[in-house]
């Protein structure tokens, strides 16, 4: 079995070990794809005689998550050895988590995923929304909406808290990424800072009829989108007791209004398994684009 030298890319080695990960010989190219190594990433290679033969790229995010993409390499042998590094590297990060995403034409690429324990779990949908500004830009009054803020920085912090955890109950979105995160690892995931945290966060409040009391029902987390022309939704949940009673229509309702005003189109990704979540999307007339392959290792603490 030949011997690697396996490390952090060096400056000079990020770009053809991006040639490597990305399959792609052209350099402006993997110019493109390096910018995608943001300041929690980490590119691992393998080295052999002093020649790079094996890559891989992992990042650290909070919520005790991490994502990787495939590990490519000459051989197997380099492959597994930048993907033992990554994985190590991962858990010395307190990672619990870890995620993978393949295309139809990536599927076989991550073999070297699953010799290191990742498993295949469901398939995630792709969704978009275009701007429907007939119905969209119809600004409620205030004492209309029962949607307010509270964010994890704001003085309603503890109610965003306990609405958020109670949506995670039962969930039917993608359960295997809480097989061993905490409370407070869920909560992390959400506690990023931001330029304008108070804007994204929102919990729909539910007030009986004489007033007399009010309940968190549900969460809606925005985030900016992906493409410059988008806004996306990266966390909607109801609380159990509540499901299937209108509040996730109202929840879409409230970010079409967000989304239609800055005019932007909305985005999300759902677990296909997810059929009341994907019933509700499609009859708010969100779209499929992309359908993408997942893969979770999970890690105890």
């Amino acid at each position: 079995m030949p011997r690697f030298d396996v490390s952090p890319a060096a400056p000079h080695e990020l770009l053809p070990a991006c040639r490597l990960l990305f399959n792609t010989p052209d350099s402006e190219q993997s110019r493109v794809c390096l910018l995608s190594v943001g300041a929690e990433s980490v590119v691992f290679v393998a080295r052999a005689a002093g020649r790079l033969c094996g890559a891989a790229l992992v990042q650290a995010m909070s919520g005790a998550m991490g994502v990787t993409c495939p590990p490519r390499g000459e051989s197997t042998e380099a492959e597994d050895a930048v993907t033992s590094a990554a994985c190590a590297w991962l858990r010395e990060r307190g990672v619990k988590v870890c995620q993978a995403f393949a295309g139809a034409d990536e599927v076989r690429d991550m073999a070297p995923l699953e010799r290191y324990g990742f498993r295949h779990v469901t398939q995630l949908a792709f969704l978009r929304r275009e701007i429907d500004r007939t119905h969209d830009g119809i600004a409620w009054q205030p004492h209309e909406s029962p949607v307010f803020l509270a964010s994890p920085t704001s003085r309603n912090a503890s109610l965003f808290a306990e609405a958020l955890i109670a949506t995670y109950e039962a969930s039917l979105d993608c359960p295997e990424l809480n097989a061993t995160r905490t409370r407070v690892d869920i909560l992390d995931g959400f506690s990023e800072p931001h330029p304008t945290p108070d804007k994204w966060c929102r919990v729909l409040v539910h007030e009986t009829r004489d007033r007399s009391a009010k309940a968190a029902v549900g969460v809606l987390v925005l985030d900016d989108g992906e493409a410059p022309d988008s806004r996306s939704i990266s966390y909607l949940g109801v609380v159990p007791g509540c499901r299937g009673r209108g509040y996730g229509d109202w929840l879409i309702r409230f970010a079409a209004r967000v989304a239609s005003e800055a005019g932007e189109a909305l985005t999300l990704s759902v677990d296909v398994r997810n059929s009341p979540a994907m019933k509700l999307y499609a009859r708010h007339g969100f779209i499929e684009y992309d359908r993408r392959e997942a893969w979770l290792a999970t890690w105890p603490a």
